[in-house]
């Protein structure tokens, strides 16, 4: 034990000896820089967007706000099919949108309450939707339709069998 104690003392000048405890105490805040890990198992709302040909609305951009707040609560991309997963807290009411580069975008409200299980599908409401903007393509394309034969004018074939013959114009 003795030899150790001498090998240490002459292997380590007096000057590097501050540096070498320096060193040994560092060591000691090496925890520090762990990640620690927690699972824990909740409750959570899921937003599963997809396009209208039902291709997930994948690694866009979203923003989660709470009823009445100005700045996002959450903030992130969807996942590869296109969900939003969070955990509410004591606010019932939500607003998230989600937008692509390409213009793309959803903004809508809903309800969501912590730790309660339910699932809420908009598909009848997105269909409703679908079909209304359906029908009122066909009913401009129709209005037109209808302007265009009110206001073109169109020579009766009596006045252009008469228009044809020179003796009617004199």
């Amino acid at each position: 034990m003795k030899r150790s104690a001498n090998f240490l003392a002459r292997g380590i000048s007096r000057a590097a000896m501050p540096l070498w405890l320096g060193l040994t105490f560092a060591a000691g805040s090496a925890p520090a820089h762990e990640v620690h890990e927690k699972l824990l198992q909740a409750q959570a709302t899921v937003i599963h967007l997809t396009y209208a040909d039902g291709e997930p609305y994948s690694f866009e951009r979203y923003e989660l706000f709470a009823d009445g707040s100005a700045k996002p609560t959450l903030t992130g991309r969807t996942d590869g099919q296109g969900r939003i997963v969070f955990l509410p807290d004591q606010t019932k009411r939500w607003r998230v949108r989600a937008f692509s580069e390409d213009g793309h975008g959803v903004d809508v409200s809903f309800e969501a309450s912590p730790g309660e299980a339910s699932v809420a599908s908009d598909s009848a409401v997105l269909a409703v939707d679908r079909a209304s903007r359906v029908m009122l393509g066909v009913l401009v394309i129709l209005a037109l339709f209808c302007a265009l034969q009110l206001f073109v004018r169109r020579r009766k074939p009596a006045d252009a069998a008469t228009a044809d013959r020179p003796d009617a114009r004199s």
